[in-house]
């Protein structure tokens, strides 16, 4: 038989109930058999959907309609596409009024459309740009608060103003309140003061008042001032009006500088010491216009003091007269004066306690007695005496040996301990006896002291940043630059180098080396560093002293010295920084010495003062 797909055996036909649809007949052998296409639709040989989908509701193919679908329950899509993309993060999805289509959120919906829907909230608003509105912001939630984070400042334009009943409040450990150049403060009578007058509370304890004076309550007592500081740079003391300057037994005047008294000074201690005596010149006096010469002696003028030689006063000659025999205990020499000349007489010794010269007779073979007479010694006596070799000492510093006779006196050098004895030979210009007795070159290296003051009268600082100098501080002087005013960051000098013009301007003493040095210590070794802290901030500070090569440009810094110290606000913080042990704490030619601050907390315009004394020592 042709094939079914022979159209001209087989043309194409629109079927109906009535055709006819060839088949088998499983019931009947397999026969063949022929079927009406009604009988197969009233035997359940057409499929509905719900049949497909009861025998299998999972297909991998796609679904193209071009009716409706209604669905009673709930549709699970992965994505949705409308006008051919599924959109991006955050659309929506819109109606086009014949379709749909992904639209951005906001260019349906502003700020308005959502206040006009309803304009009162609940919730908190938070937002990370600015707030910019012409009409008002209302809270009326009962404790509610206006927050600002994350560095956001709130801004107010020209004529506008913040008016409270309650109260504003800086908590903060930094807070600041800052004013402009014409800024001003009211007063509670709404005056904004005048120049020089102080804020102060007004009598009523109401409000506060300018004023022209300090209240009696605020004034610091002279304890309090010296306290918080007792040195004064470039200004003085003037005490008039009979305002006196009264010391106890304790205290005293040290001063190294000249001095002027115009007044009246008395002086009314007589002790005979120099601790004691009512005036002590251990240097030269000058009396208006030099300080006299060898043998001057100091005069009245009427007026004042003069130097002057004697012979103005009538000391014309000095004349040495004949011994004379002492008659009663005095002094060996008796001066007496007649007309300007003075005769000095020797008094010659009598005997018993009247002092006197040695009286002449006496002879090789005599000797002088105690009534003051020469005779010859009676008995045998010490016939000779003989001064043996030196030994060295065992305790005395000579031995006689016999002790009549012919006597022996043997020296012993000393030896050391307790061994009296004299200087043993064998020195040198540049060995020193020791205390075992031998010569032996000095140990002993230099030492000296150096003192550095550091200041800022707006000191800056943000915690843990490691703070290096800007500029070159004038030690001691009275114009001394802002110190610590360039911040390092939070990174060590030992890990991230210092530029060169910070380094140059940071650094504070160093080793040239010991070129041209008599007597060569090559190396400085930092013995110790004493501090002194003043700072208007509580917090804890760290000290660091570096040592740093001469040729800059690396990260090579290494700790020298350091020390942690705990600073209350107003209080002077004394102590010692730790020095590295060892050869680390060596300046070694062509090293230098940079010192950093670094606070544990940040603070803005405060007011410090450090002074750091350092001791060094010669290194071989």
């Amino acid at each position: 038989m042709a094939k079914i797909e022979n159209l001209s055996v087989y043309p194409l036909t629109t079927p109906t109930a009535d055709d006819f649809i060839i088949g088998t007949d499983t019931s009947n052998d397999n026969r063949t058999v022929s079927f009406k296409i009604a009988d197969i639709s009233a035997a359940g040989g057409i499929q509905g959907l719900q049949n497909v989908l009861d025998t299998g509701n999972t297909a991998t193919q796609n679904i193209n309609l071009t009716g409706n679908i209604t669905v009673v329950g709930t549709v699970y899509p992965t994505t949705i596409t409308a006008a051919g993309t599924a959109g991006v993060a955050g659309q929506i999805l819109s109606s086009t009024g014949t379709g749909i289509q992904w639209v951005n959120a906001a260019a349906d919906q502003d700020l308005q459309s959502v206040l006009t829907v309803g304009n009162t909230t609940t919730l908190d608003i938070i937002t990370s740009g600015n707030i910019t509105s012409t009409g008002n912001i209302t809270m009326n939630g009962a404790s509610q608060t206006l927050a600002l984070s994350n560095g956001t400042d709130m801004t107010l334009a020209v004529n506008s103003d913040i008016t409270t009943s309650g109260n504003i409040n800086l908590s903060g450990a930094t807070s600041v309140l800052n004013l402009g150049a014409t800024a001003a403060i009211n007063d509670y009578s709404g005056a904004t003061g005048t120049a020089g007058q102080i804020l102060t509370v007004n009598a009523l304890g109401t409000g506060v008042e300018w004023s022209t004076g300090i209240p009696t309550q605020s004034m610091p007592t002279l304890q309090q001032v010296l306290t918080a500081g007792n040195t004064a740079v470039g200004v003085g003391i003037s005490l008039t009006a009979t305002s006196p300057l009264t010391l106890d037994a304790t205290s005293n005047i040290v001063s190294a500088g000249d001095n002027t008294f115009s007044g009246t000074n008395t002086f009314s201690a007589n002790g005979t010491l120099v601790t004691t005596a009512g005036v002590v010149l251990s240097g030269s006096l000058f009396d208006g216009a030099g300080t006299g010469t060898l043998g001057q002696v100091l005069t009245s003028t009427a007026t004042g003091v003069a130097w002057s030689d004697l012979s103005a006063y009538g000391l014309v000659s000095v004349t040495t007269a004949a011994p004379t025999l002492a008659t009663v205990p005095s002094l060996p020499l008796v001066a007496s004066t007649a007309a300007g000349a003075v005769t000095l007489t020797q008094r010659i010794y009598a005997g018993s306690s009247l002092i006197g010269v040695v009286p002449a007779g006496g002879t090789a073979s005599t000797f002088l007695r105690g009534d003051g007479s020469w005779a010859t010694p009676t008995g045998t006596g010490v016939t000779s005496v003989t001064g043996a070799a030196s030994s060295v000492s065992t305790g005395t510093p000579q031995t006689i040996t016999p002790t009549t006779g012919a006597v022996v006196v043997t020296p012993h050098s000393y030896s050391g301990g307790g061994n009296v004895g004299h200087v043993p030979s064998g020195g040198t210009g540049s060995t020193f006896l020791r205390g075992d007795g031998t010569w032996a070159t000095a140990a002993g290296t230099p030492q000296w002291s150096a003192y550095f003051k550091f200041l800022n009268g707006k000191f800056t600082v943000t915690a843990g940043d490691y703070m290096i100098n800007g500029g070159v501080t004038d030690f001691g002087g009275a114009n001394p630059a802002q110190s610590f005013i360039v911040s390092h960051g939070a990174i060590a000098p030992s890990t991230l180098a210092i530029t060169n013009d910070r380094l140059m301007e940071n650094i504070y003493f160093g080793n040239a080396g010991d070129g041209g040095c008599i007597t060569s210590y090559p190396k400085t070794a930092v013995c110790e560093i004493d501090y002194q802290v003043l700072l208007d901030q509580t917090c804890n500070v760290t000290i660091d002293v570096w040592k740093v090569p001469e040729t800059g440009g690396t990260a090579n810094a290494t700790p020298l010295a350091t020390g942690t110290i705990a600073i209350t606000s107003g209080v002077l913080a004394t102590g010692n920084l730790t020095v590295a042990a060892g050869t680390a704490n060596e300046i070694i030619a062509g090293d230098r010495a940079m010192i950093t601050w670094r606070s544990d907390t940040t603070y803005s315009n405060k007011q410090m003062t450090m002074g750091l004394t350092c001791r060094f020592q010669g290194a071989a």
